[in-house]
């Protein structure tokens, strides 16, 4: 089994800025991003309200507060590129 991370884009690195990410990036591959961004935070609040030792790492506060971050901003990317086409 391949232990190694995989980056989602070739295009930036995977510490790259928002700012970077938007410059250098579609539409598309930055959804693919935020989506990936997302599925972890969904992982850190699942595993926060299962086990209260994690809980102290990974407070469900602030797991579901990224996720709604991260959810307008999909919702923004999207409303922008539906205004586009």
């Amino acid at each position: 089994m391949d232990a190694s991370i995989k980056p989602l884009s070739s295009k930036v690195s995977m510490f790259a800025s928002n700012k970077e990410i938007y410059n250098q990036l579609t539409s598309k591959e930055i959804s693919l991003i935020k989506l990936g961004k997302l599925e972890e935070y969904i992982e850190d609040l699942y595993s926060a309200i299962q086990n209260p030792q994690i809980s102290n790492l990974f407070p469900p506060q602030d797991s579901y507060n990224k996720i709604m971050d991260l959810l307008k901003e999909l919702r923004k990317l999207n409303k922008n590129k539906l205004n586009n086409e």
